[in-house]
């Protein structure tokens, strides 16, 4: 129903975090970095071969112009540590199962201080009970007696909205269905909603009153006498 109907979900995860301790810097607080002395705070360096002067970015100091000493034990200066983050989500009406729902900023912490990743989830719709989907169709089975299914009658049936009150007709068969319009899923961005399918099983009853059995047998005899009257004047036509 939570993915029917839409709901606010929270996840945790593993992922990249600015480092505490830190502060994201990767160096113990209060220090104070140095000029590079390769570069002499450029964050260049240069090599002459012949009449070419190549510039490269500094090694030492990784094209910053400055160095520092100390790293932070906690993050050994690489500014994030890996820890455990949550995030809502809000999932929309009508997800189906495999879905990936995409959260922006609120992925891994970003080393050089920008904005953090997209988080991307995949759903997983467990099945219902009651109802199977079929995209934006649902799917439901309803239990007749024999004297329901032979003589007609009203039943209740549960829908994504609550039950409602379906018609039977009189002679219905197992395995035969009705339709419900729009008592379906919310088609996504739409006004419209899809159908639900009202499937009928039989219930054969296993005990029996001797009423009851007299009852049926003499239906039964009834049904017999109607095909022996068939037979017959199908074999008087042939004749």
């Amino acid at each position: 129903m939570e993915a029917v109907q839409g709901c606010t979900k929270t996840v945790s995860f593993q992922t990249e975090l600015p480092c505490e301790t830190c502060n994201g810097t990767g160096v113990p607080p209060g220090t104070k970095p140095e000029t590079c002395r390769a570069c002499r705070g450029s964050g260049m360096t240069f090599m002459q071969k012949g009449p070419f002067r190549i510039q490269s970015t500094c090694m030492q100091c990784g094209g910053t112009g400055k160095t520092v000493k100390n790293f932070c034990k906690s993050c050994k200066g690489d500014k994030v540590v890996r820890g455990t983050k949550s995030a809502k989500i809000d999932v929309m009406p009508g997800v189906d199962d495999n879905e990936t729902i995409r959260i922006n900023r609120s992925g891994g912490a970003d080393p050089e201080g920008d904005m953090p990743g997209d988080l991307y989830v995949k759903l997983k719709v467990h099945q219902d009970p009651v109802f199977r989907r079929d995209g934006r169709d649902i799917h439901v089975d309803a239990v007749l007696s024999v004297t329901q299914a032979i003589l007609g009658g009203s039943i209740q049936v549960p829908t994504l909205t609550g039950d409602v009150v379906l018609k039977v007709r009189q002679g219905t068969q197992p395995g035969q269905k009705v339709v419900l319009r729009g008592k379906g899923v919310k088609t996504r961005n739409s006004a419209f909603y899809g159908d639900q399918y009202v499937h009928f099983n039989v219930s054969i009853p296993t005990n029996l009153t001797q009423r009851q059995r007299t009852l049926i047998e003499e239906f039964a005899k009834g049904d017999q006498q109607r095909e022996d009257y068939k037979s017959a004047a199908a074999a008087g036509a042939s004749g």
